[in-house]
């Protein structure tokens, strides 16, 4: 029997000997593979190029494993698990948070996977249809090289349906808590895997909050799309004078609440639950450090003039009411909006608003989220920091 493969149109060979892990389906002459099966990429003369795996249903039709004619097993899986549990240690992430990313997808060269650590849980998500069919291995992996208390899986990420795959959630091993308490650079906040957004807590603001935190002292600090609380905290414990979060989730502001009581700072916060684009429509802005980190406002490139008409109206509306010499952190963690898109948009809400504003700070996702050299589009998040003067 023959081995089934992909077998890509001439010329489409480039981006794989460039070891992008991606191939888009108008890259593939034919496919002899079922959606999710580990399948070798070959180039229109045959030559073997990579292994990956296939699903039909998506503009990325395949996601590579590995750029040689090895099919990869479970040894590779394994090396992939330890290279990537080793970069967080070297980094010398544990020493200041027990909350952090293990795999991060391509950054980590598994497509698909991401698990976060909580406190000794894992929260394991799966993203894509190949990913799918490994999930069972990469359980075990986990359970032998961290030896967690518990495994959970928050495997409802939106993006499972262009995979054909419906949202799953539940506990895979061990028991999981409700809420789960973690420690980052001293200040403590409670977790809600289950329920929350994402894995349940933004790892990749950590030192952005630590930014906030240096900056934030004897400053009023307005916290827009403020989720559980995350930034109010860092600004309060970095002597912030008060700290208000706005969100449209009153589960999230409910843990707002409870972090800041943690922290021993809910003396100087309070919570204001309304739309955040209505916030600033209906509301002055008295405060002279804002944080605005919205959810991604674009899931694919087809909504991208939406999502920068978003985040231009955000930024100008904000550096129209700020008051003289403001602090703004504004983020923005679509992968479809670059750097320089984003700033693009800075400058056009700067232009339009009639202040003056300078970028002291730019910013990216931390070292337990690392970008691929060969796919720039696992750098997702970005972050300014500006003056508005």
């Amino acid at each position: 029997m023959n081995m089934q493969k992909i077998i890509l149109k001439k010329g489409k060979e480039k981006s794989v000997l460039n070891k992008h892990p991606w191939i888009f389906s108008g890259a593939v002459a034919t496919a002899d593979a079922f959606d999710g099966q580990l399948t070798l990429v070959c180039a229109s003369d045959g030559t073997e190029l990579a292994w990956g795996y296939y699903n039909s249903r998506c503009d990325i039709a395949v996601r590579i494993l590995r750029f040689d004619n090895v099919k990869p097993d479970n040894d590779l899986l394994v090396s992939r698990v330890r290279q990537a549990v080793a970069a967080r240690h070297i980094a010398g992430i544990p020493q200041y948070t027990n909350a952090y990313r293990i795999i991060h997808s391509e950054g980590d060269f598994l497509p698909g996977l991401i698990v976060d650590w909580y406190a000794g849980h894992c929260v394991m998500q799966i993203l894509t249809c190949g990913m799918e069919q490994l999930k069972v291995t990469i359980a075990q992996i986990l359970k032998d090289i961290l030896n967690p208390m518990s495994i959970y899986e928050r495997s409802d990420h939106e993006g499972r349906k262009i995979e054909g795959l419906h949202p799953v959630s539940g506990q895979i091993y061990g028991t999981t808590p409700d809420v789960i308490e973690i420690s980052e650079n001293d200040m403590r906040f409670l977790v809600d895997v289950k329920r929350g957004q994402k894995t349940g807590f933004f790892c990749d603001q950590r030192d952005n909050r630590n930014t906030v935190r240096r900056l934030a002292h004897g400053r009023d600090v307005l916290n827009l799309f403020s989720y559980t609380g995350g930034f109010s905290v860092a600004a309060l414990t970095g002597a912030a004078r008060v700290a208000i979060s706005v969100d449209s989730s009153q589960d999230a502001l409910d843990l707002a609440v409870k972090n800041c009581r943690l922290n021993g700072v809910e003396a100087q916060h309070s919570i204001v639950k309304e739309d955040v684009f209505d916030y600033i429509n209906t509301h002055d802005i008295e405060q002279n450090f804002i944080v605005c980190d919205p959810p991604a406002l674009v899931k694919n490139k087809a909504h991208i003039p939406q999502a920068l008409r978003g985040y231009k109206e955000l930024n100008l509306k904000i550096m129209r009411k700020a008051p003289r010499n403001s602090l703004l952190l504004t983020c923005s963690c679509s992968r479809f909006v670059d750097v320089k898109l984003f700033q693009q948009v800075i400058f056009g809400a700067a232009v339009d608003a009639g202040r003056d504003v300078q970028i002291i700070g730019k910013f990216s996702q931390p070292l337990d989220h690392p970008v691929s050299v060969y796919c720039p589009e696992t750098e997702y998040l970005k972050a300014m920091l500006l003056r508005i003067t």
